[in-house]
């Protein structure tokens, strides 16, 4: 990193950033609204680095406009930086302190971050929504559970339920309208949904993702999704792996989910048996399953081809 550039973490939140300069006692606040992020961004100097954690929908607006400003902008892994704050001692959870640690995080790690760029408007509004349609299926499955076996609650009950229904319904047309904006997503999306296993949601955010960001290999497409498996070994002792749960968790959500169907279907049973018989436990198996899926959407994406069993499971 040019030992001359200007870092600041920002903390984000709905209301308000807290901006930390590295090696810089004092902090910034400024009010999460687009006049005051841009009368800040003005003041800092050219090139200057703007992090912060991604944060659902509060840190976008801050990532465009300092994109737009010409800034070098990092969008980092909440993950990411929990673990780091752990590493470096960080003793408490403010946002002083955060804001400080992202800036510090950055300053030594830049070399190794990938730059944020702003994704297609059509690719980011299709992220969103279905972003939001995972929040009103959650609500709907918590509402019609708690609010069953109750006679005197049965007709709210099914009022909210049509109405969440219907909200679905309508987050599934918008979705559909996003996707015919982008260029080849219509066919690559029929692509996907031709592997077994992954459905029309799970195919939509698979575009999201091909979208948005670009993939020199398989194995970089699965780091992403954080389904990848961490070694845990020293010396002769070969350790449990985990997965390192890097990037997006609706999408290693939903890679999951699509997993669990597979698992089901006459083309990945006979494996899923087999990694049952090999000992795994269930969710070891459904994991290795979904990562099986998410390398042949990687093969499909690349190579225009619709699903081939007995092709796509060398790949995979």
């Amino acid at each position: 990193m040019d030992h001359n550039t200007v870092v600041y973490g920002v903390d984000v939140s709905k209301a308000k950033l807290v901006v930390a300069q590295d090696d810089v006692q004092t902090l910034a606040e400024v009010d999460n609204r687009p006049e005051s992020i841009a009368a800040w961004l003005a003041g800092l100097p050219k090139g200057a680095v703007v992090a912060m954690e991604a944060t659902g929908i509060y840190h976008r607006l801050l990532a465009h406009l300092a994109h737009a400003a010409g800034m070098r902008v990092y969008v980092l892994n909440p993950q990411t930086l929990k673990h780091y704050a752990w590493a470096i001692g960080q003793r408490g959870k403010t946002d002083n302190c955060d804001a400080r640690m992202i800036a510090r995080y950055v300053a030594h790690e830049q070399a190794k971050l990938r730059r944020w760029q702003p994704p297609a408007r059509a690719a980011d509004r299709l992220s969103q929504l279905l972003e939001r349609r995972h929040t009103v299926v959650g609500v709907r499955q918590t509402l019609s559970q708690s609010l069953s076996g109750l006679p005197i609650l049965k007709a709210a009950r099914q009022s909210l339920l049509a109405s969440l229904e219907r909200t679905v319904g309508r987050l599934d047309l918008l979705i559909r309208h996003e996707m015919a904006r982008l260029p080849g997503a219509a066919a690559l999306y029929e692509r996907l949904k031709s592997i077994v296993g992954i459905g029309p949601v799970v195919a939509a955010q698979l575009v999201a993702v091909f979208s948005t960001l670009s993939f020199a290999r398989a194995g970089a497409f699965i780091a992403y999704t954080g389904l990848d498996p961490r070694p845990n070994d020293s010396g002769g002792h070969r350790g449990r792996r985990s997965l390192s749960k890097h990037g997006p968790p609706l999408l290693r959500c939903q890679l999951y989910n699509a997993g669990m169907a597979a698992a089901n279907s006459k083309v990945f049973k006979p494996v899923y048996k087999q990694l049952l018989e090999r000992g795994l436990q269930t969710t070891e198996a459904i994991v290795i399953l979904a990562r099986k899926l998410a390398r042949i959407a990687f093969a499909l994406y690349k190579s225009g081809e619709v699903f081939d069993a007995q092709k796509h499971f060398k790949i995979a």
